[in-house]
């Protein structure tokens, strides 16, 4: 059976790219990518759930949300339950000016995530089969245990995310492993080391004011980084 929707040319975009789509009547959802972490001890089956961000990463999701600005007041904000990623909403509305924006902390974006059909049996296949290459075989289409099919799971978290879409822009703080997956389902990327989702990058579905939507992969600049850093020692 053909594919009833065929994955659209994988395109990269800047955020001053994306704010004059949205200057031109686009509106977007953007999945984006919590800043700069400590790394996540491996023994950890919550995924890091208590990890915070690191100052530098507070310093650059205020400078994420001072480059969204231009955006004004019309955005919503989402996280997934994490503290990184909480952290880095928070940190990202005020950035924009929004210091009492409402953050609304979904587990659809963390470990309750339409990839993770069973949350620890994903844990088990990421520490039996190493994360980057147990990814890059979901990617490719392989059935891995925990993980839910992909392209599914992707168009469950579209409609999920733009049934949110109530303003011009809705920011929902993630995972790299949710904007990757989400990336590989909707368009005909090939993930690697080399182009992964950086802390603050994002996914961005455009809605176009025809209702066309539109998939790219938004690069921040803001980190080179795309692994938890070492804690500071005492």
């Amino acid at each position: 059976m053909p594919d009833a929707s065929p994955r659209q040319a994988f395109a990269e975009i800047t955020v001053g790219e994306l704010l004059a789509q949205l200057c031109r009547g686009a509106r977007c959802a953007l999945q984006v990518r919590h800043a700069e972490r400590t790394k996540i001890d491996a023994a950890d089956k919550s995924f890091g759930l208590s990890i915070p961000i690191t100052p530098e990463g507070e310093r650059t999701s205020e400078r994420l949300g001072a480059m969204l600005a231009e955006a004004g007041r019309d955005v919503a904000f989402l996280s997934s339950p994490h503290l990184r990623t909480l952290m880095t909403a928070r940190r990202i509305a005020a950035g924009m000016g929004l210091h009492d924006a409402e953050v609304r902390a979904e587990p659809r974006l963390g470990n309750g995530s339409f990839y993770f059909a069973d949350a620890q049996a994903v844990y088990d296949t990421f520490t039996n089969g190493g994360f980057f290459d147990s990814c890059f075989r979901y990617f490719r289409g392989a059935s891995l245990p925990g993980l839910a099919d992909l392209r599914e799971a992707s168009d469950a978290l579209e409609d999920w995310l733009l049934a949110r879409l109530s303003t011009g822009l809705l920011v929902a703080v993630t995972h790299d492993s949710h904007i990757a997956s989400f990336l590989s389902a909707k368009t005909d990327v090939v993930f690697s080391r080399e182009n992964w989702p950086h802390f603050l990058d994002g996914a961005a579905v455009l809605v176009e004011p025809d209702g066309t939507r539109r998939y790219a992969l938004v690069r921040t600049g803001l980190s080179a980084g795309i692994s938890g850093i070492d804690a500071p020692k005492d």
